[in-house]
């Protein structure tokens, strides 16, 4: 079944089957997990990871039982999405338990599989622009910020492994950063021109581009620190700033009108988690308390997000 049609009808019929299209929710509430046990929130990272774990399920077994997507489609964001949600969902578990084997073990999957995707997206991109272009691309970037904070327990993990960790996220790090930002700003260019088609359900979306914004920002503080990363960081938040006011734009009403439901609509989340971790992380590097204050407004926007996707999921399924 084509991508198209799995995240653009709202229809139970023709909305993609159980499996990595729906990766989406994986990422946020895994993301969510982590940052609320980040902040310090009480209770709620627990119950998140709970339905981060019943996603993954939900995901594996669909996909075992219908294989939609193949792996043949020239669209790899459904992998992507996969990729990265099984990173997500272990850094939640590790961050949540204290146990550093869930990140090891989901990085072990989920960064060859981030790798994988990227490359095979780069080999051409199928229809119109469109910012699931990037899911793919942006994936290696979740594999080079779990690796760096993988390489940093190297005193758990062993020190030949904490060198490898690193060495491996410097290449996605690159990887991810000079695949996406080219393709992302031809979108940006397309939708300057007015021939950037992004339909209610499908709004958000427009937060994808974020992603590399954030996770980047964090890869870099667990990667390189020091005053490069520092600078790094500041430049890029700076830059997601016009990105952040069109994604809102299209988003909100988007929300308000509460567009036909299909999985596009949890591309509001991770991205949002992404500006929320490196905020985070640039505040410890930085030594800047006021940043952690934005961090925590990230998470709450978050929240909202999050809140909303279920909410809507919630109409749909009780619609239909």
């Amino acid at each position: 079944m084509p991508l198209s049609v799995s995240f653009r009808s709202s229809s139970r019929s023709d909305l993609a089957p159980p499996g990595p299209a729906w990766a989406g929710s994986l990422m946020g509430t895994s993301i969510f997990a982590t940052l609320a046990h980040v902040h310090g929130v009480p209770f709620v990272p627990w119950a998140l990871l709970a339905v981060a774990v019943g996603a993954l399920c939900f995901i594996v077994v669909g996909w075992l039982i219908r294989r939609n997507p193949g792996w043949g489609s020239h669209l790899m964001a459904p992998w992507g999405m996969f990729a990265m949600g099984v990173m997500a969902a272990g850094s939640a578990a590790t961050a949540v338990t204290g146990a550093v084997g869930w990140q090891v073990a989901s990085w072990w999957v989920g960064a060859p599989l981030a790798f994988v995707v990227c490359l095979n997206q780069l080999r051409g991109f199928p229809g119109a622009p469109t910012f699931q272009w990037g899911l793919a691309l942006v994936a290696p970037m979740v594999a080079a910020t779990s690796a760096g904070q993988l390489a940093a327990a190297g005193g758990v993990l062993g020190g030949s492994l904490a060198g490898l960790y690193r060495w491996v996220g410097i290449v996605a790090f690159c990887l991810a950063l000079f695949s996406a930002l080219p393709i992302f700003g031809r979108c940006y260019l397309e939708a300057f021109r007015g021939r950037l088609d992004i339909p209610a359900t499908l709004a958000g979306t427009a937060w994808i581009p974020l992603g590399v914004v954030g996770q980047s920002t964090a890869a870099a503080q667990v990667l390189f620190g020091g005053a490069f990363a520092v600078v790094y960081g500041f430049l890029m938040l700076a830059a997601g700033i016009a990105p952040m006011l069109f994604a809102l734009r299209r988003f909100v009403p988007a929300v308000l009108g509460w567009a036909g439901y299909s999985p596009g609509w949890w591309g509001s989340t991770f991205p949002v988690g992404t500006l929320c971790l490196g905020t985070h992380l640039l505040s410890v590097s930085a030594g800047l308390a006021w940043l952690d204050a934005v961090s925590v407004g990230f998470l709450a926007l978050l929240a909202v997000h999050w809140s909303v996707c279920v909410a809507r999921f919630g109409w749909w399924a009780l619609a239909e």
